[in-house]
């Protein structure tokens, strides 16, 4: 039995070290080979002419826009409008119940009337003093109460004639006649959309470079292929501490009505001047926190054209267009760039080029027909 034992854990024990001593000649054989070559995409580092401009987005609103409410409470007894429909500054939207009001106003005209008739009295009795000082100031007080009260009570009724407040473009009706509303309650939404303002940050290092009627082009999702026209109205007198931007007010011509108050925009702030600058594909960008950089292929260490090593270099990002993103520093022309496969990569690591398919750099891409 022990030699049986012993014999069977012999056996295992040479099994085991045969395993183990193939797997050490293995990861030596590996270790000596090396890592594979990754494959990537690459493209060149080329000079570009780019008329300057600032990019942005913002969200467009109307020149003016209100929520029509009433000013007093009371029940729309007459509704004078249309959902959508235009309208003039001035124009009849709603009527509010005024018929206790407008009861209550007659009897103040009779009495204003007969107010200004007492103080007509007085003043001939006074000249020949059969009335008292007294007696005529208070008579001629009653008239100027009188009055005051009769015009309150006219303002209270125009109040509850509502109108447009300026020219625009009423939306949806949120109201019904007998409907009770009180102040604040939405009757209808109004626009003027003859002309639509745009907020949109521009980076503080581009403030000196933008001025009042500076022109611009907007572009929405609606109208993919068209541009619009406007140009700058106002400039924010301070930089936001948290982003380091200066906020910019651009008007957009909307005379033709197809841009809508919310919608997404597109902003091109033209600078005016011609430069020439380096461009690459955006994605052959890697973004940290630490720093932008992108992997530069080169020759090998022994200089075989057919060994390629990447080297990842620090790069300064300006402005972008399209696909392409122009660089400040850290890269010159005729450089080539890994535009895919970065995320297989490090500092000096081996690659296989194939370009067969690579990323889109236009400047200005045009979407796919689908």
């Amino acid at each position: 039995m022990l030699t049986m034992i012993a014999l069977t854990a012999l056996v295992f024990a040479g099994m085991f070290g045969w395993k183990a001593y193939s797997g050490l000649m293995m990861a030596n054989s590996m270790k000596a080979a090396g890592r594979p070559p990754a494959t990537v995409s690459t493209a060149q580092v080329m000079e570009t002419s780019w008329t300057s401009s600032i990019p942005a987005v913002g969200t467009l609103r109307a020149l003016q826009g209100v929520d029509v409410t009433p000013q007093i409470a009371g029940t729309i007894t007459r509704l004078y409008f249309e959902s959508g429909t235009k309208v003039k500054s001035g124009t009849l939207l709603a009527q509010q119940y005024s018929a206790d009001d407008e009861a209550r106003l007659a009897g103040l005209t009779a009495e204003t009337r007969l107010a200004q008739l007492n103080l007509q009295r007085a003043q001939e009795l006074l000249p020949k003093n059969l009335i008292s000082r007294f007696e005529f100031d208070a008579t001629e007080t009653n008239v100027e109460l009188a009055r005051a009260a009769e015009q309150n009570l006219r303002l209270i009724i125009a109040q509850k004639t509502i109108r447009a407040p300026f020219a625009g473009q009423l939306g949806i009706r949120k109201v019904d006649v007998g409907q009770y509303v009180e102040p604040g309650d939405t009757i209808v939404r109004l626009e003027n959309m003859e002309q639509l303002l745009v907020d949109f940050p521009v980076p503080q290092r581009y403030a000196s470079q933008v001025y009042v009627g500076q022109p611009l082009t907007a572009k929405v999702d609606a109208w993919p292929n068209e541009q619009f026209a406007g140009n700058v109205r106002a400039i924010e007198s301070q930089v936001e501490e948290a982003t380091r931007t200066v906020t910019v007010r651009a008007a957009i011509d909307n005379s033709d009505g197809r841009l809508l108050p919310g919608m997404f925009a597109g902003i091109e702030l033209a600078l005016g001047t011609r430069e020439k600058v380096l461009t690459l594909p955006k994605a052959a960008v890697t973004y940290s926190p630490y720093g932008d950089s992108v992997y530069v292929v080169q020759p090998g260490p022994d200089g075989d054209a057919g060994t390629m090593i990447v080297k990842s270099v620090s790069v300064t990002t300006g402005l972008s267009r399209g696909d392409q993103i122009a660089i400040e520093a850290g890269l010159t022309e005729g450089m080539t760039v890994v535009t895919s496969g970065q995320q297989k990569l490090m500092n000096g690591a081996a690659v296989t080029v194939d370009n067969s398919v690579t990323v889109s750099n236009q400047a200005a891409p045009a979407a796919e027909n689908n």
